[in-house]
């Protein structure tokens, strides 16, 4: 996911991120630990402006050129480059970053650490070991004491029962509201709808701060959310609109699955309106897209489906 400024300022500054990248290329010329830390200093800004991207290059960039090797005293700024270069870390390096989130006995330095930590490896660790890990942390500033409860929350994190995952991550979105920081805020809210019985009003919450923070993908995934459980209250206009408004930042940000789960939604809200020829017309399309098996094999599912209460009538 792209998320926003952590303090809710508004987009990035592209001059700025340029200069954040060409002073770490300069510094990987004559000074590996200035910089590693200048990769360590800049991740929450690249990962709360939707840089990341910008971050992994720039961390690859550092990580190539010091291969398995640590610098002395810099071991969370080591950490923080190999989460922002995990796509392409060798496995040394990847193995060297948790055997630094294992013998490390305090808190985190950088209070972005136990977050971008807990949402890249943490999926992959035991929930004990990312609760250790939180525990660890819960005793920082305030941010840090936010970013814990969300990671305490957040789906498939930890073994937290799903009425404590929901407390979680309620006092999470408390938090960052106090704190008016609007990244933390949808963090919050995007995991929050998962596990709730009634996400209605927290998923519309989500879309409104996706849409200010202009997180295109975000917004289309979140409209054809929010349409999803329109449908199923049978608010057949409220759905059109939402997956019609998802179709056309898809189609403008060439997002093929976005347009594939847009099209589908109108396809089903067409039947459920009595129009099976704009469902036929939307699930021709979805047919034509490339590489998407499961979309594919969603249409041809609701095609059956169309026909057979097309025979029944």
């Amino acid at each position: 996911m792209r998320y926003v400024n952590l303090g809710g300022s508004g987009g990035p500054n592209n001059l700025e991120a340029d200069q954040v990248v060409s002073a770490i290329e300069r510094a990987c010329e004559s000074d590996l630990r200035t910089a590693l830390r200048l990769v360590a200093r800049y991740s929450a800004y690249w990962w709360s402006n939707g840089l990341q991207d910008e971050a992994a290059a720039a961390a690859e960039r550092v990580l190539s050129m010091l291969g398995r090797t640590v610098p002395v005293g810099l071991d969370e700024e080591y950490l923080l480059a190999v989460i922002h270069g995990a796509g392409s870390a060798e496995q040394e390096q990847l193995e060297r970053a948790q055997q630094i989130v294992l013998t490390t006995t305090g808190p985190f330095q950088y209070s972005v650490t136990v977050l971008l930590w807990s949402l890249v490896f943490g999926p992959f660790e035991p929930a004990g070991v990312v609760e250790e890990v939180l525990e660890r942390n819960e005793a920082g500033d305030a941010w840090t004491r936010a970013a814990v409860e969300l990671c305490r929350g957040y789906p498939g994190l930890t073994a937290a029962a799903p009425a404590d995952a929901a407390q979680a991550l309620r006092t999470a979105l408390g938090r960052f509201r106090m704190l008016e920081d609007r990244w933390g805020m949808f963090l919050a809210l995007c995991s929050l709808r998962q596990v709730v019985d009634e996400p209605l009003d927290i998923t519309t919450e989500a879309l409104e701060l996706a849409e200010q923070l202009c997180l295109a993908e975000e917004t289309a995934l979140l409209l054809c959310e929010r349409a999803d459980l329109y449908r199923r209250l049978g608010k057949l206009e409220d759905a059109h609109a939402d997956y019609s408004r998802a179709l056309s930042i898809g189609e403008h940000a060439d997002l093929a699955e976005t347009v594939a789960a847009a099209r589908l939604g109108l396809a089903r809200t067409a039947r459920h309106s009595g129009n099976a020829p704009a469902a036929r017309t939307h699930l021709s399309a979805v047919l034509t897209l490339p590489n998407l098996e499961d979309a594919h094999f969603e249409a041809l599912h609701e095609l059956r489906v169309l026909n057979a209460s097309e025979a029944s009538a």
